[in-house]
């Protein structure tokens, strides 16, 4: 009666493995970028064998923590609520979470970016539904209408990026940070009319 239970269980072995070890990569790397595949499996206390099962070298494990960063920040912004309050509020909260998550993806942020145009490709799609966001904005009077809406969301995920590479040379908190960006973006974008409220 135990064997047919087996598989089942050593497959949540494994996804509990492949989690671990996701997890101790994105802090490893956010500490350090330059970290080993050794020091990563130290810290998820697991061995280098079970690391290599999972990823069979660095660059298989970056491309897992980019594909993590990605859905982490589609769930984000579905917990935002981006059809409650008005446009402004709901740039706040975004930028308020995914700053949170920031610093655990700082390897990925820091160094994918500017040259890989899938990764671009991937965070533009994962923040599209602030597009709609913005055009409510602009439609209710609260955003300039001279910025297109593509560029005011990516004017909002390079700021965050700069955040996130600027990390280590600055002392605010995460929500500092948050702050800072969103009062930067708000600068720009937000009407005259709508200013004194932000």
């Amino acid at each position: 009666m135990s064997s047919p239970k087996q598989p089942a269980a050593t497959r949540i072995d494994v996804e509990r493995h492949h989690r671990a070890l996701l997890a101790a990569a994105a802090d490893e790397f956010a500490r350090n970028p330059d970290s080993s595949m050794a020091d990563v499996a130290q810290a998820a206390n697991l061995t280098r064998a079970t690391l290599y099962r999972h990823f069979s070298n660095r660059q298989a494990l970056l491309g897992a923590i980019q594909a993590e960063a990605i859905t982490r920040a589609s769930e984000t912004l579905i917990a935002c609520r981006l059809d409650e309050g008005c446009a402004l509020e709901v740039l706040g909260r975004v930028i308020g979470e995914l700053g949170k998550h920031g610093m655990r993806f700082r390897i990925i942020l820091m160094r994918a970016p500017d040259h890989n145009a899938r990764f671009l490709a991937q965070r533009d799609q994962a923040l599209a539904p602030l597009v709609e966001v913005i055009k409510r904005g602009q439609a209710e009077g609260d955003i300039r209408t001279d910025l297109s809406p593509e560029w005011i969301v990516t004017a909002m995920a390079s700021l965050l990026i700069s955040a996130v590479r600027a990390a280590p040379r600055t002392k605010h908190s995460d929500a500092g940070v948050s702050d800072l960006i969103y009062r930067t973006l708000v600068g720009g974008i937000a009407t005259q009319a709508s200013t004194g409220d932000a």
